[in-house]
């Protein structure tokens, strides 16, 4: 079985009731499976992993920077969902789905806006929150 901090982070997300009020289910990982889905909705992606040795070997607890966007049509909204997944999220710990988070907080946040009219395309504008979270947590080792 494959055990990430990612699986960990969307559980805990979907199954927070200020977030799943928000988004429900409507949590992807890397990009929007499809253009017609429905705001607001989250997306995450790993930026960055480090993994820490000393003279034994691996040490497996790595530490794995997650960006999550939320996005949503008006500010407003998406003010809304990002303070959710920060209060569910910032300093949190624990275990879920066999995967242990033992240090998780929330090192950036930065609003955005998307005008795709711009482009040509006839999508509606969207604002999106993009926070980046550092995890450390404990890697499977079989």
């Amino acid at each position: 079985m494959y055990l990430s901090p990612e699986k960990h982070v969307f559980l805990r997300l979907v199954t927070t009731p200020a977030v799943a009020r928000i988004v429900g289910f409507q949590v992807y990982p890397i990009a929007v499976p499809n253009t017609n889905a429905d705001m607001p909705f989250l997306v995450y992606r790993r930026s960055n992993i480090t993994r820490d040795h000393d003279l034994a070997g691996p040490l497996f607890r790595p530490v794995v920077n997650l960006q999550i966007a939320a996005w949503a049509r008006n500010y407003n909204a998406v003010r809304e969902l990002s303070e959710e997944v920060r209060l569910c999220l910032d300093g949190h710990t624990g275990t879920l789905a066999g995967v242990t988070i033992q240090d998780m907080r929330l090192t950036s946040e930065v609003d955005d806006f998307l005008d795709p009219t711009v482009s040509g395309s006839t999508l509606p504008p969207a604002y999106e929150v993009r926070q980046l979270y550092q995890i450390r947590w404990q890697e499977a080792t079989e």
